[in-house]
């Protein structure tokens, strides 16, 4: 569950901003982007987390996203 609330406050405090899972696994210091995946995928379409296909906002690259609104 740490893992997940980590991932949740990172992503929260983006404001509107889109974020990679491979960014999210780099800024959170995660041994794999999968677990930054799992979590993203967990969030998703709760309090206020959206997961979708656009660029990020870190490192400029396409793919899925998310974002809290």
């Amino acid at each position: 569950m740490k893992i997940l609330d980590d991932v949740a406050r990172f992503v929260a405090r983006l404001a509107s901003e889109a974020v990679c899972d491979g960014c999210i696994a780099q800024k959170r210091s995660l041994a794999d982007v999968a677990l930054a995946s799992q979590a993203s995928h967990e969030l998703a379409g709760s309090h206020g987390f959206e997961r979708f296909k656009g660029v990020c906002s870190m490192c400029d690259e396409g793919g899925m996203m998310i974002r809290r609104h």
